[in-house]
């Protein structure tokens, strides 16, 4: 298999678990270890400079985040990102966005308030340019909101969620509408958000990810995307 960073694994001030999790989460999104690629715990474990149980203990939080498939006795492999990943992860984010908006608008200050709106806006200034930053943004913002949220596991479910979603949408997840609306839907999340209407700011995030009132989810615009490539490429 492609070899992990070698770099023998400092582990101060970090617990020596989650140090290696950290190394193998970060191969894994990177491609260093790649989708249906088969890993083994000693083989790690040697490579890291650590012994056994502390690769075992990550890639178990890896198979609870759905990266890695353990299955006893016979192997242990890096998951695949099925044609179905990218719609579905970006509904969940839909979903989340929203829960997180609503919950953290009314328990900002106005400072915050305007810091969140400032975090919005540049989700829509980035799309237009660059992807990759625009999904940074789009972490920030939806970071800033959940640690805002007033309520610890949602802060924590989102925290663990980021590593899924990271390897799930990279480099192959289309804007779900062109860029002028982008912009236009990411105003109205700043403005609402400014406004403190905690109720408007999640229609307005619903909307942008196609999960509002009439809307089919990005899931069915993600197959349509697919079956139109299909068809293009016969």
């Amino acid at each position: 298999m492609p070899p992990v960073n070698g770099e023998i694994i400092d582990t101060h001030p970090q617990r020596l678990a989650d140090a290696v999790y950290d190394r193998l989460a970060g191969a894994i999104v990177d491609g260093t270890l790649s989708p249906g690629q088969r890993v083994r715990d000693g083989d790690l474990a040697e490579t890291l400079g650590v012994s056994r149980m502390p690769v075992r203990e990550a890639l178990q939080r890896l198979e609870h985040q759905g990266l890695i498939e353990m299955v006893a006795s016979r192997y242990t492999r890096v998951t695949d990102v099925t044609p179905e990943m990218p719609g579905e992860s970006l509904e969940f984010l839909g979903y989340q966005a929203a829960v997180a908006v609503h919950l953290a608008v009314p328990r900002m200050t106005a400072a915050e308030r305007a810091e969140a709106a400032r975090l919005a806006r540049a989700v829509g200034e980035h799309s237009a340019t660059d992807a990759e930053r625009a999904y940074r943004s789009t972490r920030e913002l939806l970071t800033f909101l959940a640690d805002h949220s007033g309520n610890y596991l949602f802060r924590g479910m989102i925290d663990d969620a980021w590593l899924a979603l990271t390897r799930n949408l990279q480099g192959s997840t289309p804007l779900l509408k062109d860029v002028a609306q982008v912009r236009a839907d990411f105003d109205a999340v700043a403005e609402r958000i400014e406004a403190g209407d905690a109720d408007g700011a999640e229609q307005a995030v619903r909307a942008f990810y196609l999960i509002g009132p009439g809307q089919n989810g990005p899931s069915a615009l993600m197959r349509r995307i697919q079956d139109e490539r299909a068809a293009a490429a016969e």
